[in-house]
């Protein structure tokens, strides 16, 4: 079994008197719970289970004192004894998440530490360039900035649910009277994180993996169309309505030049791409005509026979 300690410290107005409100406190807690929780999956998988236990408060702004157990599964007991370089235990785990680190480099300013301390780093940018060693150390580029950390920390940082976790955590932060939340491991230096700071710890949706792309022919009724440059076109197969962007110029030109005109029921054989992708919200698909084969306006007359 192996342990680390670290204290959550709470600052404003709120907490000024050495108390916190019970509806601020305990979403903090069990979200820093489930993040260590989540990070232990991520970097153990099932070798090894976590608990973080609330050790005593103290006086001051607001500080509670925690403590991260962790247990190897007794069926991997001697595996783990014997690969012990796989396991990463409760100290290295919380620096995963907790740890600050800072100083100058030539090629300009540069930082380390942590999942937090990369968050708060990256301000919701994007890196230009990621260098990875096989020591497992990784420099993270942005301009002539960089941040040196590790493919752990990395890793935490592209797991969906330990950045959900982290997300709730600072979301404190937008209550009345808490103005930051500080973790402090030992005598380290403290990591602090301010209002400033919530945008950091959002989930990008634009990460878009392609599951299908394929291009058909489709007959489709108008539901809604729209002339307005970019915005999308309501229609149906038959059966759910969905939205889809026109992308065939030469059909866009004829409507703008009042060469076609639609009624109601008017149908559209067109060939369109069909996408489906995923991103941390789920499963998306989206429609782009490009190109209108034939357009059918709808009967104006019955048929007898």
């Amino acid at each position: 079994m192996s342990e680390a300690h670290f204290t959550l410290i709470f600052r404003g107005p709120a907490v000024e008197n050495g108390e916190i409100d019970v509806q601020d406190f305990a979403p903090a807690l069990l979200s820093i719970g489930d993040l260590l929780q989540s990070a232990n999956e991520v970097i153990n998988g099932s070798a090894a289970k976590v608990a973080v236990k609330v050790r005593a408060t103290a006086e001051g702004s607001f500080e509670v004192d925690l403590s991260l157990w962790q247990q190897l599964i007794e069926s991997i007991f001697n595996y783990a004894k014997d690969h012990k370089d796989g396991i990463a235990a409760a100290q290295e785990l919380a620096d995963l998440v907790l740890k600050i680190g800072g100083g100058i480099g030539a090629a300009g300013t540069f930082v380390g530490g942590g999942l937090f301390a990369l968050l708060k780093w990256l301000k919701g940018r994007k890196p230009e360039k990621i260098e990875y060693q096989d020591d497992g150390s990784v420099t993270i580029h942005i301009g002539d900035n960089y941040f040196m950390t590790n493919r752990r920390t990395v890793e935490l940082a592209e797991n969906v649910a330990v950045r959900n976790h982290a997300k709730r955590l600072v979301s404190t932060l937008q209550r009345d009277g808490i103005t930051s939340i500080a973790a402090r491991q030992n005598d380290r230096q403290e990591l602090s994180l301010t209002r400033e700071d919530i945008p950091s710890f959002d989930i990008s949706d634009d990460q878009d993996e392609e599951l299908a792309d394929s291009t058909r022919p489709m007959v489709l009724q108008i539901i809604s169309l729209s002339f307005k440059e970019e915005n999308k076109w309501r229609l149906t197969d038959g059966g759910e309505p969905f939205t889809a962007s026109i992308e065939d110029t030469e059909f866009l030109n004829k409507i703008s030049n009042n060469e076609i005109y639609f009624g109601k029921n008017d149908c559209l054989i067109c060939e369109v791409r069909e996408r489906q992708v995923r991103n941390n919200k789920g499963l998306r698909k989206e429609r782009t005509i490009i190109r209108v084969i034939e357009h059918k306006p709808s009967p104006r007359q019955l048929k007898l026979v």
